[in-house]
């Protein structure tokens, strides 16, 4: 599977971050599902400035797994 951390300037790594619908087509389950495991503390989002979701590509693959 493909390496989703990239090095920046000052050596910290920067994650890949995805929004919902994608994070639901790549764990293949519903919006009401995922919503569930966001209230449920299975997975827990970043929200954006708007209020948007994002999910660290990293932890959907742990939920994989």
């Amino acid at each position: 599977m493909k390496n989703n951390t990239s090095k920046t300037t000052d050596g910290q790594t920067s994650e890949s971050w995805i929004g919902t619908i994608t994070a639901c087509k790549y764990l293949e389950i519903s919006p009401a599902t995922l919503r569930r495991w966001i209230k449920s503390g299975r997975i827990k989002p970043k929200r954006t400035p708007t209020g948007e979701f994002r999910f660290r590509r990293s932890e959907l693959d742990h939920l994989l797994d």
